[in-house]
């Protein structure tokens, strides 16, 4: 271990020390880059500076400031008094602020990735915000994670919904910049660690990157509005700052990176593998792109009383969660602590339309059988709520707004009849019987019975395909399996016959279009009437179309067949950008609504529950297929990106929501 106190005395001679690490990451093809964090001492104190080789990539971004802190009454430009290296950690200690002590340290996670963790320990009472940002050394464009940064701009992926007067397209709190073929970055923690409070700056005229745990801004009252959503009110006090209490310690965590790139495509698959690596999400790309998705849609709670934490949908959602969305990140994200946070954030008014109440009960069970206990009186709810609106096993939903016939499954701006019962719903009803069961109500084998033989009786023999509903039977319906395949996951057991999934199956593969499965489509697989071919009106749902192929492989079809299938889905999802969308058009494949949308992440889960089940073990073969078309490879327990040898690239450039 070597300790360099900050000594006075050396005036203008600047010492370096070198961090005993030394990253190196080479691409079949590409440059190589050689990235290493060095302690620069000045008269003023240390501070870091990151190199590629021996050329400076990243420097403060602040002559002598380590980083900068911004209270209500001062700016302060920290450097830091002590270094210490040891363990693979460098470690800057003796940062002062008023009122505030604060120590850095730098980890290297793998090649081409060093973690920084800054903590701020309170002498007294604070509100305070950080800017962790760094300026570029290097020449080259700047980059978001949506495109390239020409001009001077701001972003907040945390307050970026209609909470917010100015909303954000930015979900991945990544800044960066390119030169030649080699791109380098900083990327912040999930907002939901941060208090929701998260913001960018790409300041082209000062060559800074800036990534800051606040903005200084007034307290005022934020809130949904009404019009935005039918259930409920979402309402706050907020402010631009971190609030910290005396002896607290608060922790604030960023990547740097570097990777090879040929494209802005590279740049964000490169930015997903950096984070996962990171995070532990690194087994394939498949995990790294849908875990991270759930991970940066993590939200503090700050709207509602119910828990600490939730899932949003989607930065543009605001911070409101679904229940079918939670609950699928909950899957996708694979976190106990979060997992009963988000089941905690479920109120009832959230859960008494659509399918939601039937997703809380399934949910109930797995966070129950995690030892963590649930609120009984929303389970009581939930549970009277689904045999309230049961007839003959079938689940009826009602109406959420009594003059439209809509909202009543997840695609929900799809019409229904009153007495009309969506297949949809009905696999997950099945399912919340089976939870409702094992978490102690009334539930007979034959109620269950009851509700499969409801569910079986939407399938239209003639035309070999689940309908959409039990009424509708002129319409196919591909969301009709998901509630099916969720149910043999949490619980083992099959509710369709073989021949009817191997026959809805193969009737799909034949009238989809050229880019999925459309939601809803005639039993030809045109589009109805008036639909676009974009969202629910004929658009093509990742996890719907994933569902569907991994019933096909619990129905006992063949499973090259179904990664066939799976593996051309995924190419079509992923042929834009390193992201999965809400939707695609199946008339163009571009991505429709938000990009690293919600629900996608949990078909991570479901293929990894499926499997297992099934008795498969050992590496996920479509995981393999998928990272050779992406260039990504594994090495040493991480994921690092070969850019040569990548097929799945898009043809043209698509506009990120």
């Amino acid at each position: 271990m070597t300790t360099l106190s900050h000594c006075p005395h050396l005036g203008n001679l600047a010492t370096t020390i070198a961090l005993s690490m030394t990253l190196l990451l080479a691409a079949h093809g590409d440059v190589k880059a050689e990235v290493r964090v060095e302690a620069i001492s000045s008269p003023a104190g240390t501070t870091a500076k990151i190199f590629d080789g021996t050329a400076p990539i990243f420097e403060a971004i602040e002559p002598n400031a380590g980083l900068i802190v911004v209270q209500p009454m001062s700016q302060t430009l920290v450097s830091f008094q002590t270094t210490d290296d040891s363990n693979g950690t460098l470690t800057f200690g003796g940062g002062q602020a008023p009122g505030l002590a604060i120590e850095q340290s730098f980890r290297s996670i793998c090649p081409g990735l060093i973690e920084r963790t800054v903590a701020v320990t309170a002498k007294a009472d604070h509100r305070y915000f950080l800017n962790l940002g760094w300026k570029s050394v290097g020449t080259g464009p700047f980059y978001s994670f949506i495109g390239e940064e020409p001009n001077t701009k701001s972003y907040s992926p945390g307050c970026g919904g209609p909470e917010f007067k100015e909303q954000s397209s930015q979900t991945f709190p990544m800044a960066g910049y390119r030169i030649g073929d080699m791109f380098y970055g900083v990327i912040g923690d999930t907002p939901g660690l941060w208090e929701n409070r998260s913001f960018l700056k790409f300041d082209v005229e000062r060559r800074t990157l800036s990534i800051a745990t606040g903005d200084g801004s007034p307290k005022r009252v934020i809130s949904i509005p009404r019009d935005l959503d039918a259930t409920t009110e979402y309402r706050a006090t907020f402010d631009g700052w971190q609030h910290i209490e005396r002896g607290e310690t608060q922790l604030f965590k960023t990547y740097i990176f570097s990777s090879p790139v040929k494209s802005l495509y590279d740049i964000q698959l490169a930015t997903h593998l950096a984070l996962a690596n990171g995070q532990g999400f690194n087994h394939s790309a498949l995990e790294a792109i849908l875990r991270n998705t759930s991970y940066l849609l993590l939200r503090r709670n700050l709207l509602r009383p119910e828990s600490d934490y939730l899932f949003i949908s989607g930065v543009g959602y605001g911070w409101k969660q679904w229940v079918s969305d939670g609950f699928w990140m909950s899957r996708g994200l694979d976190n106990p602590e979060f997992d009963s946070a988000a089941m905690a954030a479920v109120f009832f008014d959230r859960i008494n339309y659509e399918d939601n109440a039937q997703y809380y009960l399934i949910w109930a069970c797995l966070v129950k059988r995690a030892g963590v206990e649930v609120d009984p009186r929303t389970l009581r709810r939930a549970y009277d709520f689904i045999r309230a609106h049961e007839k003959n096993g079938l689940y009826i939903p009602p109406r959420l707004v009594p003059d439209k016939k809509i909202l009543k499954t997840y695609h929900d701006q799809l019409p229904y009849d009153d007495d009309d019962a969506p297949s949809s719903n009905q696999g997950f009803h099945c399912g919340a019987l089976l939870a409702a069961q094992e978490l102690g109500f009334p539930v007979t084998d034959e109620d269950i019975t009851r509700a499969i033989d409801g569910y079986r009786s939407m399938y239209n023999k003639t035309g070999g395909y689940m309908a959409t509903s039990l009424k509708q039977q002129e319409h196919v319906g591909q969301d009709s399996l998901y509630g099916e395949v969720l149910t043999y996951a949490v619980f083992g057991r099959k509710l369709l016959p073989d021949d009817i999934v191997r026959t809805h199956l193969e009737t799909s593969v034949r009238i989809q279009s050229p880019h999925g499965m459309r939601v809803i489509s005639k039993a030809d697989g045109e589009l109805l009437e008036g639909h676009s071919g974009s969202y629910v009106f004929g658009g093509s749902w990742f996890l719907n179309d994933g569902a569907n192929y991994l019933d096909g492989l619990i129905h006992g079809m063949d499973p090259d067949w179904v990664d066939e299938q799976l593996l051309w889905r995924l190419e079509k999802e992923l042929a834009w950008m390193p992201a999965f969308h809400e939707s695609i058009s199946t008339i163009t494949g571009k991505p429709h609504g938000h990009h690293l949308y919600s629900w996608n992440s949990g078909f991570w889960w479901l293929r990894r529950e499926t499997r297992r089940r099934l008795g498969q073990t050992g590496p996920d073969p479509l995981e393999a297929a998928l990272d050779a078309r992406l260039g990504v490879s594994r090495s040493n327990g991480h994921l690092i990106l070969e850019p040569c040898q990548a097929t799945l690239r898009p043809t043209e450039p698509v506009e990120a929501h």
